[in-house]
C-alpha cells in the first residue's frame, strides 16, 4: 500500500530557498502567506522553514479530514511537542501542551479538576470583580485602541485568577514581566543575555518564576491551601488516586503556560468581536435584550451562563471567524498517510483553523457574521466533524475552553449592560484583510454611557 503513495515532496507549493525556506514570506506577510498558498495551491501544499526557528518540511493541509487526522485518528504519529517546540521560551516541558503519549493523558488527568465546572464556578467572581473594576472609565475615555486594553484586562483577569494577585501594583508588574517575556519570542537569536529580546525574555520568565515561588512559600507558611480559590491553590492541593502532586517546579511551570494560554486565546478574539458588535446594532439589541429577559438589570451571574444562547453562538461565531490560534502544528514522528501522500517522520504538518472556517462547503457565506449559523436550525459546524476547531479538538483540545467562553460571556455581558460603542475601522474598510485575520489596523472603540444604566457599577 505504501509503495502507491506518492512521495511527499511530490505535493504542490514549494520550499523556497535553500537555507531558509519561506522564512521571508512568512515573516513579511505572517497569517496572509498562508491564505496565497491555499489559493494558488488548494487544500494541500509544502512549504519549509528552517530547522533553526523550529520546523524543517511541512505539509500544509485544510479542511475537516485534516483536522480529523492531525487531532484524533493519526495523533499517535505525530508530536505536538516537537511541532510548538518555538513556544519552548515560555512554556517548560513540563506544560502539557508540550507533552505526548503517556506522560500528557497523566498530566492532562491531574490538571483537568482545575478546568472542572465547580473550579470554574469559584473564579467567576474573581473574573466579574476585575471585569467591573477595568471597564468602569471607558465610557469617560472618549476612544480606546481596543486590541491594547482587551490585552490588558484579559491578563489583568489571568494573573488575579490564576496566581491570586490583588493588588494593582503586583498585577501590574507580573502583566510587565510577562509581555517582555512573549515579546521575546520575536527574537532570533537564543543567547540568554540582556542585549537580545531571547534574554530579556528569560530574565522576565525567571523574575515570574520567583514572584510564583514566594506564592507558593507564603500559603504553604499560612497552611491556607483548602481555603484558595485560584488555579495556584488547586495546583499545590491536587493529589491524584496515585498520590501523585505536582512539584513546585511544574506548579510553577504549569501556572506561566496558563498564562499565556488563558491570555493569548481570548484577546484576540475578544477584540474582534467586539469590532464585529460594534458594527451591528442590531446584534447588540439582541443580546441585550436576551440579556434583559434571563438576567434584567442586575450583572450577569453564573447561573445565568447557560441561559443566553444568542450569546453563545456569537461566541462561536467570533471563533469561526477569528480562531484565537490560525495554525496547529505537529511533527511527524511515523510516517502518515494522507490523501495518496506518504508524509515521512521528520516532516511536519500543519492545520489551519482560519481557512477550515472559511470554507464554503461548510459554512454558508462563510465571510459574513452570522451567529444564527450555530441555533439549531442549522448548525453548519456539525455537518462535518472538526469542522469548528478554534480551540483545537481530541486529544490536545484547549482544557480551559470553559474558563475562556465564562470569560467573554462576562466582558460582554458587563459591557452591553452599560455601554453602546461604534469601532473604526468599519467592516467596509477593513474587508479587504479580515480573511487573514491578524491585526493589520487598529481597531478604535467608541464607548458610550448607557443613560438607563447610569446606576449600574
Amino acid at each position: 500500500m505504501t509503495d502507491k503513495l506518492k512521495s511527499a515532496d511530490m505535493m504542490p507549493g514549494s520550499f523556497g530557498l535553500p537555507l531558509i525556506g519561506q522564512t521571508i514570506g512568512i515573516l513579511a506577510q505572517q497569517e496572509l502567506f498562508y491564505w496565497q498558498q491555499y489559493q494558488q495551491y488548494g487544500k494541500i501544499f509544502k512549504i519549509s522553514l528552517p530547522e533553526a526557528i523550529g520546523f524543517g518540511k511541512c505539509a500544509c493541509l485544510i479542511g475537516p479530514e485534516a483536522n480529523q487526522l492531525v487531532l484524533k485518528d493519526g495523533a499517535d504519529k505525530l508530536s505536538s511537542r516537537l511541532g510548538n517546540r518555538s513556544l519552548e521560551p515560555i512554556l517548560s516541558k513540563d506544560m502539557v501542551l508540550l507533552q505526548d503519549g503517556a506522560e500528557h493523558r497523566a498530566s492532562r488527568k491531574l490538571i483537568l479538576p482545575i478546568f472542572h465546572h465547580q473550579a470554574i464556578a469559584s473564579y467567576f467572581d474573581t473574573m466579574q470583580a476585575v471585569v467591573t473594576e477595568t471597564v468602569a472609565d471607558w465610557g469617560k475615555q472618549g476612544t480606546i485602541n481596543l486590541e491594547k486594553e482587551m490585552r490588558k484586562l484579559t491578563l489583568s483577569i489571568a494573573v488575579r485568577t490564576f496566581l491570586g494577585s490583588a493588588k494593582t501594583e503586583e498585577i501590574d508588574r507580573v502583566s510587565q514581566w510577562y509581555v517582555t517575556l512573549v515579546n521575546s519570542l520575536n527574537g532570533m537569536v537564543k543567547w540568554d543575555t540582556p542585549l537580545t529580546f531571547y534574554g530579556r525574555g528569560q530574565a522576565a520568565r525567571r523574575q515570574i518564576a520567583e514572584y510564583i515561588r514566594q506564592i507558593i512559600k507564603d500559603r504553604i507558611d499560612l497552611g491556607d491551601l483548602e481555603r484558595s480559590k485560584d488555579v495556584i491553590g488547586f495546583l499545590m492541593s491536587i493529589v491524584d488516586e496515585d498520590g501523585n502532586k505536582f512539584t513546585e517546579t511544574q506548579i510553577i511551570n504549569q501556572a506561566i503556560g496558563f498564562l499565556f494560554a488563558a491570555h493569548e486565546t481570548t484577546s484576540s478574539l475578544m477584540s474582534w468581536l467586539m469590532f464585529e458588535l460594534g458594527n451591528r446594532p442590531e446584534w447588540r439589541q439582541k443580546l441585550r435584550e436576551e440579556q434583559q429577559q434571563v438576567a434584567g438589570n442586575e450583572l450577569l451571574k453564573l447561573q445565568h451562563l447557560r441561559q443566553l444562547p444568542q450569546l453563545s453562538n456569537v461566541l462561536k461565531e467570533g471563533e469561526r471567524l477569528y480562531p484565537p490560534v490560525h495554525a496547529l502544528s505537529r511533527a511527524v514522528v511515523e510516517n502518515i498517510e494522507y490523501a495518496g501522500y506518504n508524509i515521512p517522520a521528520g516532516w511536519y504538518i500543519v492545520i489551519f483553523p482560519s481557512m477550515t472556517h472559511r470554507m464554503p462547503e461548510i459554512y454558508k457565506e462563510p465571510d459574513s457574521f452570522d451567529p444564527d449559523r450555530f441555533a439549531p436550525a442549522r448548525e453548519e459546524d456539525k455537518k462535518y466533524p472538526y469542522s469548528l476547531i478554534g480551540f483545537g479538538g481530541g486529544a490536545h483540545s484547549c482544557i480551559g475552553v470553559e474558563f475562556a467562553n465564562m470569560e467573554m460571556k462576562i466582558i460582554l455581558s458587563t459591557l452591553l449592560q452599560n455601554y453602546d460603542w461604534t469601532v473604526t475601522p468599519t467592516i467596509a474598510e477593513i474587508s479587504p484583510v479580515r480573511k487573514p485575520f491578524s491585526m493589520q489596523k487598529k481597531l478604535i472603540a467608541t464607548f458610550v454611557k448607557i443613560p438607563s444604566q447610569e446606576g449600574c457599577p
